[in-house]
C-alpha cells in the first residue's frame, strides 16, 4: 500500500507579509447618503500630496461573568481616529474638508462651518513593491488643522499641514473599511485586481469591481 502526499502548495495558500514602506494618493469623496436604505459617495478628488497617514483604530471589550467565570467577550466598534499629514492645503481642499465657504477668490471661515460627511481613500507601499489600497466609508474632518508658519532663519524651512478626523461605521451595513492588499490578491480575485486598477476612480465595493 503506497501513501499519496499532497504537496503543501495545493491545499495552502502562501500568505505574504511585508512591512509598510510609503504613503500616496490621498483622495476625498463627499457622501451624498448615508442612511439605512442606501450610501452613495460623490467623485473622488485629489487631496495635496501625502506625507504621512496615522490611523487609530478604536475598540473596546466587555466581559460578562457567570459561575465566577468569564462567559464571554464582547467587543465594540467605537470608530477610527485619523491623521493626515500634507504639504500644503488649498483654499478649494479647506472648503471640501472643512465647510468653509470659499467664494470670488476669498475663504471665509466662520464659527457655524459644519465638516462634510466624507469618505477618506489612500494607499501604502510595501517593501516589495506592492500596495495596499484602502478606503475609510464615512466620516468627518471635525477636529479641524494643525500648521504653522516660521520666519526664515537663514535657509528655507517648509512646514506641513496635519488634518483630524473622526471615522465610523456607515448605516446601511455597518461596514466602516474597505482596502485590498495587493500582495496577497490570488488568481481567483479578479474582482479585486480589477478594483485596484483604478481604485480612486469612485469609493469602491467589494461586490461591484471598478469601471
Amino acid at each position: 500500500m503506497t501513501e499519496t502526499v499532497t504537496p503543501l502548495s495545493k491545499t495552502v495558500s502562501q500568505i505574504v507579509r511585508s512591512r509598510t514602506c510609503g504613503c500616496r494618493d490621498f483622495y476625498i469623496a463627499k457622501i451624498t447618503q448615508n442612511d439605512a436604505t442606501g450610501y452613495v459617495a460623490g467623485t473622488p478628488v485629489k487631496l495635496a500630496r501625502a506625507i504621512k497617514a496615522k490611523v487609530d483604530e478604536k475598540w473596546t471589550s466587555e466581559k460578562i461573568y457567570s459561575d465566577d467565570g468569564t462567559e464571554e467577550v464582547i467587543n465594540s466598534y467605537e470608530g477610527t481616529e485619523v491623521e493626515l499629514e500634507v504639504n500644503a492645503l488649498a483654499p478649494q481642499d479647506r472648503q471640501i474638508l472643512f465647510g468653509q465657504l470659499y467664494e470670488n477668490g476669498f475663504l471665509i471661515k466662520t464659527a457655524d462651518d459644519k465638516a462634510p460627511e466624507v469618505a477618506v481613500g489612500w494607499r501604502e507601499r510595501k517593501l516589495n513593491g506592492k500596495y495596499d489600497f484602502k478606503w475609510l466609508y464615512a466620516g468627518k474632518f471635525a477636529e479641524g488643522i494643525s500648521e504653522e508658519a516660521s520666519t526664515k532663519e537663514g535657509k528655507l524651512s517648509p512646514t506641513t499641514k496635519s488634518i483630524k478626523g473622526s471615522f465610523y461605521e456607515r448605516s446601511l451595513d455597518n461596514a466602516y473599511e474597505i482596502s485590498v492588499d495587493e500582495s496577497n490578491l490570488v488568481k481567483e480575485n479578479t474582482k479585486a485586481a480589477e478594483a485596484i486598477k483604478s481604485w480612486f476612480s469612485k469609493v469602491q465595493e467589494k461586490n461591484d469591481a471598478a469601471a
